[in-house]
């Protein structure tokens, strides 16, 4: 069976054109078999995907046997290899202070539950500097400007604890915020810094959902770590703590305590405050 690859995803106000006769842009194959199938500008980059010959088509959904490459004007900036499942080339306004926008790769290997990646580079001149490099297992992520400052935030969450306590479809997923940090040069974990700007799951919600299941341990217990975990990861530790000890008292109360706060610390999307 052939391997899916994959077609870069439409960004909001950018569209594939044919490759223009005389276009600076370079148009070499990254490899031997492989032709041009379309380009796209996003911002003052150009987005090139090249078809295998061997297996040159496309499924509506947008995977087949590609290289993408990235361009600004005459000079190659990245060449992302064989896609692998869903990638989306495209670009977030000026993060570092240098008045040019930034390049974002963002990933899903597709299937049911797995998997997400986000990179985002800073692009100036013959420099390109990694800003995050991340994968978010079953978790999304976007850009958002949480705090309303003009500067954009990466919000996602943390899948640390699918299947651990639950079932998939009851596992928490607590919020995980990384922010840029200019000393660093880099997106770094800063959770706690917005806690306020993030809508957590409520002692409310969980009381509701344990009410409807109230002869399902699994769901009883994740549905008491939801809002717990939210308190964690936001820097109220001891809040979520005790919040948990008050939803669920079922007999491995303590043991699901200690081990989701040896999960949480484990984790590389935690931080403490």
């Amino acid at each position: 069976m052939r391997i899916a690859r994959t077609v870069l995803l439409l960004a909001a106000g950018c569209a594939w054109f044919a490759p223009a006769a005389g276009a600076q842009t370079p148009q070499t194959p990254p490899d031997k078999g492989f032709t041009l199938h379309e380009q796209r500008a996003v911002d003052r980059f150009v987005v090139q995907r090249w078809v295998s010959e061997a297996s040159p088509d496309v499924s509506p959904a947008g995977f087949c046997e590609c290289i993408t490459l990235v361009y600004e004007g005459n000079r190659q900036v990245l060449n992302l290899g064989l896609d692998v499942g869903l990638t989306s080339v495209t670009s977030v306004g000026d993060v570092t202070g240098d008045r040019l926008a930034e390049l974002v790769i963002s990933g899903n290997s597709g299937g049911a539950h797995c998997c997400q990646s986000t990179s985002i580079y800073s692009v100036e001149g013959a420099m390109l500097q990694p800003l995050l490099s991340l994968n978010t297992d079953d978790c999304s992520g976007e850009l958002i400007d949480l705090d309303k400052n003009g500067t954009i935030e990466f919000s996602t969450c943390d899948a640390s604890f699918k299947y651990a306590f639950c079932s998939f479809a009851f596992t928490p997923f607590p919020p995980v915020v990384f922010a840029y940090d200019r000393r660093k040069g880099e997106f770094a974990l800063a959770t706690p810094r917005y806690a306020r700007h993030l809508q957590l799951q409520s002692a409310r919600e969980a009381r509701k959902a344990m009410a409807e299941y109230p002869d399902e341990p699994e769901i009883l217990r994740c549905s008491a770590l939801g809002p717990a975990l939210g308190l964690i990861y936001t820097g109220r530790v001891a809040q979520g703590q005790t919040l948990f000890r008050q939803l669920y008292r079922g007999p491995d109360a303590a043991a699901v305590e200690l081990k989701a706060m040896e999960m949480a610390r484990a984790s590389a999307m935690w931080v403490a405050r």
